[in-house]
Parts: C-alpha cells; structure tokens; sequence
C-alpha cells in the first residue's frame, strides 16, 4: 500500500479538525505536560547535554501532552511494515502524525531502538477509528517502568520520520514540532543528508512539480492572497497557472486563524510573509498542496533557519 494512502487514512471523513480544546482528548482531560516541557526546551536550546539526555524528557512531555490520561492501551509488537504495530488479537495500529519519506532513512528503526517482533513494553492508544486498510491510527506508547514515552517524539527526535499533522493541535503538536526541530538542527537521520531531507522552495515550481505524490516541506514567501466562497489561496508566484499554489477551505478557515493567532497572525495578513508548509504536492495548474490541518501552516520569524 501506497504509504501517503495510509497516511490520508488516517483523516476524519469530513477533512475538518474537531476543534478539541488544549486540555482534552475526544471529551478527556490530558495530563499536564509543562513540567517536563520547560525542561526539554531548556535542554535544547543549551545543547550542554548529551542528545539521548535531550530526548527523555521531550518524548516524556509529548506522551503527556498528545496521550489522554484514562486512554485504553493494547500490548503491540512491532511488524515488519513501516510504522505498523500489531495486537495479539491481530489488530494493526499505525503510528499516527508521522511520514517516513521512501527511501526510508537509514537506521531508520534502530534509531527508535524497534525490532521486528517482541517488543517489550510496546503499547497502542487508538487516536481514532479503522481506516479502510484495516490500520487504526494510534499514538505508541514506550514503556520503562513507570516511565512512558511517546515512540512519535522518539521517531522524529531521531531524524527517521517527518511531522505530519492530522489530528493534534496545541501543546502536543507544538511538541511532536519541536522534536522534529531538535533533528533538523542537528542534522540527524534523514536531515544530514540534504538529498533526503524533502524540503522545497516555493519558488521552484518544477522541481515541485517533480515531486507530485510526495509528501514534503515547502518553505516561500506568500506573493498575494486570493479567495472564493469556498477556497482561499495562498500563491506563490504571479503566474498561478505554473507557480505554487497553497489552499485552504473557507470553512476551516477560523480554525486556522486560531492557530496562527497564537503567533500573532491571521490567514488573511499572510501576503508578504515567508512561511513554511508541509502536505502531499499535486498538479493544479502547477504544483498545488491542499491544506486540511493548521499544523500545516506556520509563519517564520527566522526565514534562514535551515
């Protein structure tokens, strides 16, 4: 199976979020993150320890933030395909919020300390219901004792996979971010090796256009502002029959507003802004990305970051 097809899966029908407060899952409440998400930015932005020390506590946080505090878990094992975990009763759960770029990252498992098979202190929390696959999106669950961690913080601090939001918003995916930050920074796994690491510029459409399927980060400065009943459009270039295009639905508009509006912004001030975004490219009239999560979409203070 196609993996951007699993990772679309695991969508609610309808495209839209569900706009679920900070502090609760599905109706329930999330355990307080803050105590270990002050630490694990203080360790990241010194650099003064060692990186196994830095990622404890941010996949400690993550798990906290992203993993309802009365949620139901299953034992899984690993399987052998990527990102994929499996119950006793033979139930599979996919590792939700992430994409492993094909060719898959070297020592892409490994880095999550993950074998094929028995593994130990695996668990499964459903994030939502069966995709039509046959995979349930989950968050999975390391287990040390009474330590738990957050095998998606784990993934991404160790530069085997990308963010890919679908269902979190808030403390959690700011989280799930800044542990894929701490990896680009870094340069480890797939971000030390420039030719893997699928970042684009907005204003090299072809080579976009080239990538049509796949999913990648798109760092550009928004040209011009466009809108319909039912679309907005963030452009990319003067000549939207072959530059980058970016949508988004007028409906789920206020739920992106609300996002930016943490950093200041609003869907409707972005012309002019250099931004970065992330989601499968298709051809529209040139490269085209459709924007089904605000996660999708931040603004960048630091444009040369990177």
């Amino acid at each position: 199976m196609d993996p951007k097809d699993r990772l679309r899966g695991q969508r609610v029908s309808s495209g839209r979020l569900s706009g679920r407060s900070r502090t609760k899952h599905g109706g329930r409440e999330r355990k307080n993150p803050l105590w270990a998400f002050g630490l694990a930015v203080l360790l990241l932005a010194t650099g003064h320890a060692q990186a196994d020390d830095r990622d404890q506590p941010l996949a400690r946080a993550a798990y906290d933030a992203c993993v309802p505090a009365d949620a139901a878990s299953i034992a899984v094992e690993k399987s052998e395909e990527d990102g994929v975990f499996v119950a006793p009763s033979g139930q599979r759960y996919l590792a939700s919020e992430l994409h492993v770029p094909a060719p898959r990252p070297k020592g892409a498992l490994s880095a999550a300390g993950l074998v094929v098979g028995a593994a130990p202190g695996l668990e499964a929390v459903a994030t939502g219901p069966e995709n039509r696959w046959g995979l349930t999106p989950a968050w999975i669950v390391l287990k040390d004792g009474e330590t738990r961690e957050l095998l998606q913080a784990v993934r991404l601090m160790s530069g085997a996979a990308v963010f890919a939001p679908d269902r979190e918003d808030s403390v959690c995916a700011g989280l799930l971010r800044l542990a894929e930050t701490a990896a680009r920074r870094e340069q480890r796994g797939l971000w030390g090796d420039k030719m893997a690491a699928p970042v684009y510029s907005a204003a090299r459409p072809g080579l976009l256009e080239e990538k049509t399927g796949d999913y990648v980060i798109v760092k550009g400065r928004v040209v011009s502002l466009g809108k319909t009943e039912s679309t907005r459009y963030l452009n990319f270039g003067k000549y939207w029959k072959t530059d980058f295009t970016v949508t988004l639905k007028a409906s789920d508009e206020a739920i992106f507003d609300a996002a930016l509006g943490r950093s200041g912004w609003q869907v409707e001030e972005l012309a002019g802004k250099f931004v970065e975004l992330r989601g499968f490219v298709q051809v529209r009239d040139g490269p085209h990305m459709a924007l089904h999560h605000p996660e999708q979409l931040v603004v960048l203070e630091h444009p040369a970051f990177d």
